[in-house]
């Protein structure tokens, strides 16, 4: 505790973490201020001041950018904390100007568990008195997930294929979903674990709607262009799809975890041929959000990078 008349030591700006990490996730002091659309200056500054605060050098300056000393890697995690910490207390006071608060997501059946229902209860878990609604974007493509966002009818779409450089808008990129190919049980496995073309059209697809927009049906049209007469249901009841494949209909793609689960219950299980991921965003309007949206969004970003 200082004595009276001596003044405390500077406390350490936010902003001056957020430098920080920005110029660890971004390699460069250059990269960094880009990033941020400020200056480089402004930057480098920020860092010097919170380099004389801390006491020591964070990073290594040179022509390929700028390393980490091994002060600046003890410095990451701490430096995450304050800043989520300091995202909860701003939450926390707008909760108390409404007692209510509410965030509104658009999504579709298909990203319904995962990642969405992850990250709502992530969202919950700091916001307890939290509201949310969850609703099935209008339309007839996975793209239509965005126009309620558009529209300002949800706060925050989570959608597959998302568009990028749409103007009023901020991405945040979510983990890949590794996809697999779920058959019923007694299906012979594939040869070398990989399903082709041909063995589509041979054991029959259940989809769901709106699967001819997606970028998986694009993939299964270029390695079989008969794949559309390989439909034998199609159902909006993505949470039963494992069952389907268990009881005998047909073949369904799942994410690889409840592919896994499938599997365990007997149902035989493989790739698709040269079948990429599944890309996954959230996106929200670029400016005037509430609090718990952009906390949202920021336990998005959490989440992706510590799936790095």
């Amino acid at each position: 505790m200082s004595n009276f008349g001596e003044s405390a030591p500077p406390r350490i700006d936010p902003r001056q973490l957020q430098d920080f990490l920005a110029v660890v996730e971004h390699g460069s002091i250059t990269a960094a201020a880009a990033n941020q659309f400020t200056g480089t200056s402004s930057v480098s500054q920020s860092i010097a001041r919170l380099e004389r605060r801390i006491g020591g050098r964070l990073f290594n300056r040179g022509r390929a950018g700028a390393t980490l000393t091994a002060r600046g890697r003890n410095l990451i995690d701490p430096a995450r904390e304050a800043l989520a910490a300091l995202d909860r207390l701003v939450v926390e006071r707008e909760f108390l100007l409404s007692a209510v608060p509410h965030l509104s997501v658009a999504t579709t059946a298909s990203l319904a568990d995962d990642p969405t229902a992850v990250l709502l209860g992530a969202l919950r878990s700091e916001v307890p008195n939290l509201r949310i609604t969850i609703s099935v974007p209008p339309g007839s493509s996975v793209a239509d997930a965005i126009h309620p966002v558009m529209a300002g009818t949800a706060d925050v779409a989570i959608m597959e294929s998302p568009p990028t450089g749409v103007p009023g808008t901020r991405m945040v990129r979510l983990p890949d979903h590794k996809l697999r190919l779920v058959c019923p049980p007694g299906t012979p496995p594939p040869v070398g674990g990989v399903f082709i073309g041909e063995d589509l059209m041979r054991i029959g697809l259940v989809v769901a709607p709106r699967f001819e927009t997606s970028d998986v049906y694009r993939h299964l049209r270029s390695i079989e262009p008969r794949i559309d007469h390989a439909f034998v249901m199609r159902s909006q009841h993505r949470d039963a799809f494992a069952d389907f494949a268990y009881e005998g209909i047909g073949a369904v793609i799942l994410e690889l975890s409840s592919a896994e689960r499938a599997s365990e219950r007997g149902c035989t299980v493989g790739e698709i041929f040269e079948l990429p991921p599944r890309k996954i965003a959230a996106v929200a309007r670029d400016g005037q959000n509430t609090q718990v949206v952009e906390h949202f969004l920021r336990l998005c970003a959490e989440q992706s990078a510590r799936k790095l």
